[in-house]
């Protein structure tokens, strides 16, 4: 075998290799049954990745076009296991994305948008919470 045919089959066999479906652990068959813990810590109370509409943020932009017209942040969500309770954020941060504003037949630009992340989350009292709302929600005199 000369030097070329030793190369090709070196090259063959690592091209093979490559490509072979290497499973991962926590992939899954279409048949497979997912343990009732992971299922469980997976429906837990906790910051996840949710697409949320711009306009549901920043209502009083209406007249605008935003592209793109929602964005991916971390929200708090997920099951309390009692009804009442709801999955709270407990601490937050803002985070500032670029979006193009687009207002019909006018203008279109680049513009910095702030969006509140949450970091994390705890099962509370939908009551507490109600009352906390509605101490915000009345006017100071």
């Amino acid at each position: 075998m000369n030097f070329i045919d030793s190369l090709t089959l070196l090259f063959l066999t690592l091209s093979a290799v490559k490509n072979a479906h290497i499973p991962k652990e926590t992939e899954r068959g279409p048949h497979d049954v997912i343990p009732l813990m992971e299922v469980y810590n997976k429906s837990l109370c906790q910051p996840r990745e949710l697409l949320v509409e711009i306009l549901q943020e920043y209502p009083d932009e209406v007249e605008h076009i935003f592209i793109p017209s929602c964005v991916v942040l971390r929200r708090c969500a997920g099951c309390c296991n009692d009804e009442m309770l709801q999955c709270t954020p407990t601490s937050s941060y803002n985070i500032t994305m670029e979006i193009k504003r687009i207002k019909p037949s006018r203008q279109q630009n680049d513009i910095f948008m702030s969006f509140t992340e949450h970091s994390a989350c705890e099962c509370r009292s939908k009551k507490e919470q109600k009352e906390q709302k509605e101490k915000c929600d009345k006017p100071r005199r």
